[in-house]
């Protein structure tokens, strides 16, 4: 059952300030939140009621040719985002499935389609994986794009297993502060406050972290699943601030549970801040219910949060599922 368990240890050598030898780790931070707890979650969980399916807001997504300099963003769903240079193009967390669950029965199943077919995908160069939850590292959508366009897929250190025994081709492990170069861009795996797995049996057997690209001139920064902490300003001092940053801000009630691995949306806008970036997109919310706050509560708490830490309304944006966001300059 490859998809469900194949991550690769490392060497016990291989120690770092991440690694134990049997187990990666947030450096500074012990997990408070074992069995028992998701238990209590599950037991006492009041999650707010979600429509069975929302249809998508009609968009053209920019798909066409750009021009020097430019960038264009296309939300997708969820963590999935397009990103299109005039030479490059990348897609991160890339979900197309209609449930994330190791089972094809049952599990979070999608409320909104995909805000961009398939089918109508540009040539995609890279794909980006933050880490192998079933909601981030989709292997069926993974292979279509193996199949589809042969990228090069970039992930953390042990998950490379898991994609090579289901046949997908060029795939590079990448521990935190490695740098892999492609075409022309640049593109770095840094930490995240998070954790991996896909079954009961391989809790932390793999490495989750986020992505700074460097295309074209331009600092992209994709924070991937992750709790609030002080690595957005180490991130910020080592590689520097993006000109766009994709920042997640669902999946976050209830807070004694969630606050260690999701920020909420007011933790989303000081990341931001600590980044010190130019533009952002919210990501992670309005496709899957994983958690318990409803389904409009991310992009509204956003907008308050912004309002109470004087960032502007064009600065930081949750667009639509299938929305583009079109850059000349930053």
């Amino acid at each position: 059952m490859t998809s469900l368990s194949a991550c690769a240890s490392r060497e016990e050598s291989a120690r770092s300030d991440h690694f134990d030898g049997s187990h990666y780790f947030n450096p500074g931070h012990t997990p408070s939140k074992g069995f028992w707890s998701v238990l209590k979650w599950r037991w006492t969980a009041d999650p707010k009621k979600w429509p069975v399916k929302v249809e998508n807001k009609s968009y053209a997504p920019r798909l066409q040719s750009l021009g020097p300099g430019e960038v264009a963003i296309t939300f997708v769903n969820h963590a999935t985002v397009l990103v299109q240079t005039e030479s490059f193009n990348f897609l991160t967390d890339p979900v197309w499935s209609e449930r994330v669950s190791p089972f094809t029965w049952i599990g979070p199943k999608r409320a909104r389609e995909p805000g961009l077919d398939f089918d109508k995908l540009p040539t995609i160069h890279a794909v980006l994986v933050s880490h192998n939850h079933y909601d981030h590292l989709d292997l069926e959508t993974l292979k279509r794009l193996n199949q589809k366009f042969k990228p090069q897929f970039y992930v953390g250190l042990g998950d490379g297993k898991l994609l090579n025994e289901n046949g997908i081709e060029n795939v590079h492990e990448m521990d935190w502060w490695q740098t892999n170069e492609i075409g022309g861009a640049k593109i770095t795996f840094m930490p995240a406050m998070h954790w991996s797995g896909r079954w009961l049996n391989d809790r932390f057997k793999c490495l989750w972290g986020s992505y700074g690209i460097d295309v074209q001139g331009r600092k992209i920064y994709f924070a991937g699943d992750t709790g609030y902490a002080d690595h957005f300003l180490k991130i910020r001092e080592r590689w520097g601030s993006p000109d766009l940053a994709f920042l997640p801000i669902g999946a976050y009630e209830p807070r004694w549970f969630m606050k260690d691995y999701h920020m909420n949306p007011e933790e989303a806008v000081r990341a931001f801040l600590d980044l010190a970036a130019k533009k952002a997109l919210g990501i992670h919310f309005g496709t899957f219910q994983l958690t318990d706050e409803g389904i409009d509560e991310p992009t509204q708490h956003l907008k308050e949060a912004m309002v109470k830490s004087g960032v502007a309304p064009e600065a930081f944006k949750a667009l639509d599922q299938g929305e583009s966001w079109v850059f000349k300059s930053f």
